[in-house]
């Protein structure tokens, strides 16, 4: 199953990437992320693993697959989470909008999942951690103005 969802970010992406570089900043920015902590590695090493704390009280592990300040793009999968799938891998990549100097934020994963399930993940994933972890970004970013 594929889970795409794209936002435009009021900001210029030189801002946008400085908030979000760092693998385990998560929480500066996202709503659903109370707290976030390297277990290993950087925040821009692949093969560095996250802990995550959800608002929910949910825990996350995920891994850090691939990162480039070039492409302002960063690959993970999680290695321990709630969701009802396996195989979960996701980018966070950002594009520039040179019209306004804003950015294209779009937060895409591959998983795999009982049929049963994928409404329900499609609306999970899609609607509540990326749209709503990309609207954080854009509240978070129109607060540091």
């Amino acid at each position: 199953m594929h889970v795409f969802r794209s936002l435009v970010l009021d900001a210029p992406i030189a801002r946008v990437w400085e908030a979000v570089r760092a693998f385990d900043g998560v929480a500066t920015w996202n709503p659903g992320v109370t707290a976030s902590r390297m277990e290993s590695g950087t925040s821009t090493s692949v093969g560095s693993i996250r802990h995550l704390d959800g608002a929910d009280g949910s825990i996350w592990r995920e891994t850090l697959l691939a990162h480039s300040d070039r492409e302002h793009a960063y690959t993970y999968d999680i290695v321990e989470g709630p969701l009802p799938c396996n195989d979960y891998v996701s980018t966070n990549r950002f594009v520039e909008i040179t019209e306004g100097a804003k950015t294209l934020g779009i937060w895409e994963c591959t998983l795999t999942c009982d049929p049963a399930d994928a409404a329900e993940l499609e609306h999970i994933v899609g609607e509540l951690i990326y749209v709503g972890g990309m609207t954080g970004l854009n509240d978070h970013l129109k607060g540091c103005s």
